[in-house]
């Protein structure tokens, strides 16, 4: 009798084992495709970092000491990280290259390498004019893709002019 028990709990672990195998097959099965695409998700992230950029660099030009571009320090490096993976996703070619987010992250760390001190005033004029300048890019950023996750090279140009021209503005900065 204790056989037969054995025996019959042996059976419904299996049979436990392999329903379950089977709903885990079935459900893979018919999940089918995703929905989107990965290189539309992909600049739908590069555009929300782009923004997230945009917000810190507004607040910064208020900031008094560089402890409060730590922020912005982040969403740069984030900004110009997902960039350069968008670029890759769609080939350089296609895409243009931004360098004025690696030159913002090399500025803001000049700024910060001698540790927390207060900003002079012609750093935090940097700043703004950097928020001036990022708003261009990132307006062009905005409809850089077409609804069928094309890239629009109109708006390609304008966000390679905006680039360059705000890498000009901070190579300025930085190479005093």
């Amino acid at each position: 009798m204790k056989r037969q028990r054995k025996k019959w709990f042996m059976y419904a672990v299996v049979g436990v084992l392999v329903l379950w195998s089977g709903l885990q097959i079935v459900e893979l099965a018919g999940r089918g495709t995703p929905v989107e695409r990965a290189d539309k998700m992909l600049y739908q992230v590069a555009r929300f970092q782009m923004e997230l950029l945009g917000s810190h660099l507004t607040e910064s030009a208020k900031a008094k000491d560089t402890d409060g571009l730590n922020s912005l320090r982040q969403a740069a490096y984030s900004a110009a990280y997902a960039h350069e993976h968008l670029v890759l996703a769609y080939g350089e070619g296609k895409l243009a290259k931004l360098e004025a987010p690696s030159k913002l992250l090399q500025y803001l760390v000049r700024l910060q390498i001698a540790g927390t001190r207060p900003l002079k005033a012609d750093e935090q004029q940097t700043l703004a004019e950097a928020a001036r300048g990022f708003a261009a890019l990132f307006a062009a950023y905005g409809s850089l893709m077409s609804p069928g996750d094309a890239v629009v090279s109109s708006q390609n140009t304008k966000l390679t002019e905006a680039d360059k021209a705000l890498a000009e503005l901070l190579d300025r900065k930085l190479l005093p």
